[in-house]
């Protein structure tokens, strides 16, 4: 999704982050918010059949650092 801010356009790309209990960890990051919500979705069926105590995998926004 492109995003329109002011005089210039920000690419916005998707990470999957798996939320275990003691933190959370980046698995991947996507193009596109469809494609990160597929791969989580495929992670979560996988995690049931196999915990390892990984509680969920999530879809983000990748926040880039600000230029300020």
């Amino acid at each position: 999704m492109v995003v329109k801010t002011g005089a210039f356009l920000k690419e916005t790309s998707y990470k999957v982050v798996a939320v275990m209990f003691f933190g959370k960890r980046e698995v991947g990051r996507f193009p596109t918010r469809e494609q990160a919500e597929w791969r989580a979705k495929e992670l979560n069926e996988w995690a049931e059949r196999n915990p390892r105590g990984y509680i969920q995998y999530l879809v983000r926004p990748v926040e880039e650092p600000s230029e300020d």
